[in-house]
């Protein structure tokens, strides 16, 4: 059975951490500018969806950064705004010393969004201007690889859809970064390809984009970063609904993400003003199982169908052990939450703790980084260190956990996706105040 990755945990535990701060910061009168624009009433359709979603976005930030005693002003630009109109919205935002972060919600009209480039780097919170802002990514994109970091210690394969995009280039940087290893999707590509990822992103804004023939049980993690408002008040992500009970595990639609940008933000704000070692919200690790487990426990069932067949002579609680074993081995999503919980998140850290730990039906049952009989653990030892950079060593030396060739940029690779840049060790948290705009 699918688990949810909630959001909103992560932003209540965000709220919780940064509350102490709000006595030091309510009384300066320090402000957040947060600008937002209108749709007009002929405007189309799609563009007036975006444009809700902005506004859904920018409500929930007025609440965050008000929650940490930040004054927010919620600026919202009309139908109709000229450009000299926004450029001096943004430049009294500038020049105002109590104002400490402005955020512009995209997506601007396309004849308003140069200005942008008028936003003061030290202001900018939000990472919209790219190589002169301070943070190297959105702080949807932060987020997004936070949830992704407790799940990718063993090397695995991490789809990015929609990689070209704002966020999407935010996450395959930071992931990249890391030494991961990924496959590139945009529009045009063959979206079936994740099927073979370990990891799935979505990051379209396009609903209903993955779908039942797309997910499978063997994902550890599917992250759903879509947030289209529908006609009827609800709102879709690029996940469809027939496809939530599919993989391991899901950040859903609303609650996921969107919460979790909310809870970067807060983090960046509180760092930069207040306490540069405030502590970071964190996503706590969870039993999964990999790729290679659910295919060992495909290849045990028929061994434990004629192990049960065999049995139907014996006792009744012989024959029901061999029934569970073969419930087991089919990776039924069951037989996925129980199995992996019986080893719990210290056999996914500690490799010490793999001695004994098996399925019923007789497969390695270790769900964590540590434990995994994949790529790195087929060749040279691991080194102590971040194993996902190790691994990208043995890639780029030709060793095992290849998973093919080394992509040109810009392009998915035939191989699964292009080797990851080789770090000494994986960075723990991007640096404070670290990454993302508004949806």
């Amino acid at each position: 059975m699918t688990e949810h990755v909630s959001g909103r945990d992560v932003l209540r535990q965000a709220k919780e951490l940064y509350q102490p701060y709000r006595d030091a910061v309510e009384p300066t009168g320090q402000r957040v500018a947060i600008i937002r624009f209108e749709p007009a009433a002929d405007d189309p359709q799609d563009w007036r969806v975006r444009l809700e979603a902005s506004k859904v976005s920018a409500e929930q930030k007025v609440k965050s950064f008000e929650h940490l005693g930040f004054k927010a002003d919620h600026i919202v630009m009309p139908p109709g705004t000229t450009r000299a109109q926004f450029a001096e919205t943004l430049d009294r935002a500038n020049q105002d010393p109590a104002t400490r972060a402005i955020i512009v919600q995209f997506p601007p009209p396309a004849h308003l969004r140069p200005l942008v480039e008028r936003m003061d780097p030290a202001k900018d919170i939000d990472a919209l201007l790219k190589g002169r802002s301070q943070y190297a990514a959105c702080a949807t994109a932060e987020g997004i690889c936070r949830v992704v970091q407790p799940f990718a210690q063993d090397d695995p394969t991490i789809a990015v859809v929609g990689s070209k995009g704002f966020v999407g280039q935010g996450v395959v940087h930071t992931l990249r970064e890391q030494g991961h290893r990924l496959m590139e999707l945009d529009a045009g590509d063959d979206l079936r390809r994740v099927r073979d990822a370990d990891i799935v992103v979505s990051v379209t804004g396009n609903p209903g984009i993955l779908g039942p023939d797309h997910l499978r049980p063997h994902h550890r993690l599917v992250v759903d970063s879509g947030f289209v408002p529908q006609p009827d008040g609800s709102v879709r992500g690029d996940v469809q609904r027939a496809a939530y009970g599919i993989p391991q595990h899901l950040t859903p639609v609303p609650g996921g993400i969107g919460p979790v940008e909310m809870a970067t933000l807060m983090e960046r704000v509180v760092r930069r003003e207040v306490d540069p070692a405030a502590p970071s919200w964190k996503v706590e690790p969870r039993p999964y199982l990999t790729k290679e487990q659910m295919a060992q426990g495909a290849s045990a069932a028929p061994a434990a169908s004629v192990a049960a067949a065999a049995g139907r002579g014996s006792t009744a609680g012989q024959g029901s052990a061999a029934g569970q074993a073969t419930s087991a081995a089919q990776g039924s999503p069951e037989s996925r939450t129980t199995s992996a919980k019986q080893t719990g998140p210290a056999n996914r850290t500690d490799p010490t703790n793999q001695a004994g730990s098996t399925t019923q039906a007789g497969s390695t049952a270790q769900t964590g980084p540590a434990t995994r009989t994949g790529s790195a653990a087929q060749g040279a030892p691991t080194a102590p260190g971040n194993p996902v950079a190790q691994a990208a060593k043995l890639r780029g030396a030709g060793g095992a956990g290849s998973g093919g060739g080394t992509n040109t940029a810009g392009g998915p690779s035939a191989g699964g996706g292009p080797s990851a840049p080789v770090r000494p060790q994986l960075p723990q948290q991007p640096r404070p105040p670290a990454p993302g705009p508004g949806r």
